[in-house]
């Protein structure tokens, strides 16, 4: 997963890659030389830090001294399930063979809105549903209904940065309980957010292809706080607005394997290659085509089914 980290740089190496040939690793996002803000650093650029008014946003890693280029194409999430992930290496697999109303959105831990929009999968048989929400084993709310999302009433409190939230969603039939599942969600503290919210309004400030800005830096900006769904919803709002860069499609679906949701990350996939054959662009075919590769191999070593302990 890629990384924020924003640390003081004093200077960047006058000998940088080809434009053509950089594999961004960060990006300069502010300078009290104005010809270096907004520039990108490409991997085998140095960059000496600890000078005073400059930013430097790392794609890859929290180092203090450097940026470092992705380690691996293939995803974090592509390695062998552990037994904790059962749930989500079984959701891994592929398909919509699920028996629990496992929670869908928001994808991740970390939220930004106080009141989220909370869908699941549906359960077969099942005439209801009912939402918990709880925090510190006590029960806040709770309200049935017989679609498979629920908006966060209005009529109760938000939800709060010092809180952990358990939300379980359990299934009916008729007014019989016959399964559920619940999720841990956490509200980003308050300092974070303030620090978001300025690392965002200095991206938003550069005169960058929207495209990039939204794949490489939002994207990054995003992850480092653990913001999976507002990443992924990002991307989406490029996808809507008309984009074709292949490599917005491509890290579209690296965010749908967080999210344990390989069928969509699959989709995405399979557009980026589309489109980077049909622009020519070599780079982004070479790594959809490995992203796919990975997601397609990791299914494939896992079991259909996973009987007790391992």
């Amino acid at each position: 997963m890629a990384l924020l980290i924003l640390w003081p740089t004093s200077s960047v190496a006058q000998s940088q890659p080809k434009k053509s040939d950089c594999e961004p690793i960060g990006r300069i996002l502010k300078s009290s030389q104005q010809n270096l803000v907004g520039q990108l650093i490409c991997s085998g650029s140095k960059i000496v830090p600890f000078a005073p008014g400059r930013f430097v946003l790392c794609y890859f890693n929290p180092s203090q001294q450097q940026c470092h280029p992705k380690e691996r194409t293939r995803n974090s999430n592509l390695e062998k399930c552990p037994l904790p992930s059962r749930s989500f290496c079984k959701r891994m697999k592929g398909g919509s063979h699920t028996e629990k109303p496992t929670i869908i959105t928001p994808l991740g831990r970390w939220l930004l809105e106080t009141r989220p929009k909370f869908s699941w999968s549906a359960v077969p048989g099942a005439t209801k549903y009912r939402l918990e929400v709880e925090s510190h084993r006590k029960g806040l709310w709770s309200k049935i209904t017989s679609s498979t999302s629920l908006k966060y009433p209005d009529e109760q409190a938000p939800m709060s940065p010092e809180n952990i939230y358990k939300v379980s969603v359990i299934a009916y039939k008729d007014d019989a309980p016959i399964v559920a599942d619940s999720s841990i969600f956490r509200l980003l503290e308050s300092v974070k957010f303030k620090q978001l919210q300025q690392t965002i309004q200095l991206i938003n400030r550069l005169n960058i292809d929207p495209d990039q800005k939204v794949y490489l830096d939002l994207n990054a900006a995003y992850l480092n706080e653990g913001l999976l769904d507002q990443s992924i919803k990002t991307l989406e709002e490029r996808v809507q607005a008309g984009s074709e860069h292949p490599e917005i499609f491509r890290v579209l679906a690296e965010r749908y394997i967080d999210a344990g949701l390989p069928d969509r990350a699959r989709k995405q996939y399979i557009k980026a290659i589309h489109l980077a054959k049909l622009q020519g662009n070599q780079v982004a075919l070479k790594k959809a085509m490995e992203g796919l590769q990975a997601l397609d191999q990791y299914q494939n070593q896992l079991p259909e089914r996973k009987n007790g302990a391992q």
